[in-house]
């Protein structure tokens, strides 16, 4: 076999074999050619556009608002599908899918959106709902959004608490039954019931309801409303509702029963309650009678109440100390015995301050029944009758011991600045006939009395818990408050030209809130300093918080030793 070699010279085309056997030469039309190669180029004039999605904006929104996939309830998760790219997205989808399956939850698995151009966002709300089997756990979502072309977005996975059905409770847990006249209920008189009904359940309580029925003839609601729609309960939450009516003069029973009716959306979770009042029931507690309620059975809940706690759960000591006396004088009502004031004149919860000091002096510290006296609203004969009275018991009875509480207006001389009690049928005026504070210093002094604890809350500097007591007398004056003999202590519920101040939230005068509070909490084992300490400490910085003025208890010790006094036992 030969081989052939092509030689292009000069033009001609010389085939050659390699063994040099074989020549010749072919003519060609041009004496020179040449060969050039050439790439092949294609131009490109554009990059085509594509699409770039971005799921955003993940809210999840639950009926109760805790934040959890409750048994039975309508949630929603909502997205925002975002094109960040420069070209269409086209045939838009949203998958939802979940990694574990959760029984008794669903939602729609696919949403079309269609077309999405570039910097165009859509807003996505997937409805999920729940029944009563779901479980409890987690459920853990997968979102994706899904091109024709295949440009997804990247898949967003959400975490969500699950949990399963739990109870709620609806219950009357307080109620309470009231008049203007105070005293008895009296027939053909507006009486008020005004009930509290909370959820004391470990779930939320929806489509609640709440009805007030009469059980026997020759009632008549006043009002206009016995119904009401209460929408929903959140564990533990209370709400307040009042109910006006009257039995007429042809009621012939003894008590008037009343029946709450409740109700929530299953129909299963929800109690009546029976109240009623006796026609010959006194009034108690700041002209209220008190139906209290019962103790949760979820202790997780605490137990709304009607009633300011220190008004409940008083404690009590078997002990008694017979030699222990107590006079305790509540002045609220000033516009009734005098001309020219109005009703901001009043001291507020002046007689309830007083009737749940003498619960708290009867039960807590020991004193014997007999030996407590109580007065509201108490002329210039009645505190001074009285003072005399307790005085001399206190003469006449070894290591005896004297508690002087009072509630009402204080007001100071204009001259002296010495300060007065004010009873309440004496005007800021004319002074006469109200009771000095240093006299009744000495005035119990006299007594020889072992021990004497003196409590006010009043205010010496002209202005009271309302008001001043004449509105033309404008005056705050800096009262002199002297220092008790070595025997006494006094504790006052402000200083200088502060007003003592209501705390509206619990009846009470705020410092005879926190007075009664700490004898509450130390069922009244406690000393004279630390009860000094705790109102000098809470009774500012709560009056700062619900009247937003200052109010600074004074403790004005026996002598100014202060050292006989902080370690002395109240009781």
């Amino acid at each position: 076999m030969k081989t052939l070699v092509l030689i292009i010279c000069a033009g001609y085309i010389q085939l050659c074999c390699l063994n040099g056997q074989e020549k010749s030469l072919i003519p060609g039309r041009s004496q020179t050619k040449h060969i050039i190669y050439k790439p092949v180029v294609q131009e490109i004039t554009s990059i085509k556009q594509f699409p770039d999605l971005t799921i955003k904006d993940f809210t999840f929104i639950d009926e109760n608002k805790n934040k959890i996939i409750d048994a039975d309830e309508k949630n929603e998760i909502s997205v925002r599908v975002v094109n960040e790219g420069e070209g269409i997205a086209e045939a838009v989808t949203l998958r939802i899918t979940t990694k574990n399956p959760v029984p008794g939850m669903s939602f729609n698995p696919q949403l079309k959106i269609g077309d999405v151009k570039p910097g165009q966002a859509v807003d996505l709300k997937v409805p999920v709902t729940t029944d009563l089997t779901l479980q409890s756990g987690t459920a853990e979502f997968i979102l994706e959004a899904l091109e024709k072309k295949g440009f997804d977005a990247s898949p967003v996975n959400v975490k969500i608490d699950a949990r399963k059905f739990q109870e709620p409770k609806i219950r009357v847990v307080d109620a309470v039954f009231s008049t203007n006249l105070g005293g008895k209920i009296t027939l053909n008189y507006p009486i008020n019931l005004k009930v509290l009904v909370q959820n004391i359940g470990s779930g939320y309580a929806n489509d609640v309801k709440a009805e007030f029925l009469f059980l026997k003839e020759n009632c008549v609601m006043l009002g206009g409303i016995n119904s009401y729609d209460l929408g929903s309960l959140r564990p533990g939450e209370a709400v307040e509702l009042e109910f006006l009516f009257t039995a007429t003069r042809r009621f012939t029973e003894d008590a008037i029963p009343i029946k709450v009716e409740l109700n929530e959306k299953y129909k299963k979770f929800a109690s009546d309650t029976l109240v009623s009042v006796g026609l010959n029931q006194s009034l108690l507690a700041g002209r209220e009678v008190v139906i209290e309620g019962k103790p949760s059975e979820n202790y997780k809940i605490e137990i709304a109440s009607l009633i300011p706690e220190v008004d409940r759960n008083i404690p009590v000591d078997s002990k008694k100390f017979p030699n222990k006396y107590a006079l305790i004088i509540g002045n609220e009502d000033y516009t009734t015995r005098q001309t020219g004031i109005n009703n901001e004149a009043d001291v507020i919860f002046a007689e309830r301050d007083a009737e749940f000091f003498k619960e708290y002096v009867i039960n807590t510290l020991g004193f014997d029944e007999e030996n407590v006296k109580i007065l509201k609203n108490a002329t210039s004969a009645e505190m001074s009758r009285e003072v005399d009275l307790i005085s001399k018991k206190a003469m006449i009875t070894p290591d005896a011991e004297i508690v002087f509480y009072y509630a009402g207006h204080g007001f100071p001389d204009e001259i002296t600045n010495i300060p007065y009690l004010i009873p309440v049928d004496v005007s800021a005026t004319n002074l006469t006939g109200s009771i000095r504070l240093s006299d009744l210093y000495r005035k119990f002094e006299s007594s020889n009395a072992k021990l004497v604890s003196i409590y006010l809350d009043a205010c010496f500097s002209g202005s009271g818990r309302n008001n001043e007591l004449l509105a033309s007398r404008g005056i705050r004056v800096k009262p002199k408050l002297d220092v008790p003999p070595a025997n006494t202590i006094v504790f006052s519920a402000s200083s200088g030209t502060q007003s003592a101040l209501p705390y509206a939230l619990k009846q009470h005068g705020i410092f005879t809130y926190f007075l009664l509070k700490k004898l509450q909490d130390t069922k009244g084992n406690t000393t004279y300093g630390e009860l000094a300490d705790y109102l000098k400490t809470q009774v500012p910085l709560q009056s700062l918080k619900v009247n937003e003025k200052d109010q600074n208890p004074e403790v004005i010790f026996g002598d100014n030793n202060r050292e006989n006094w902080v370690n002395k036992p109240l009781k």
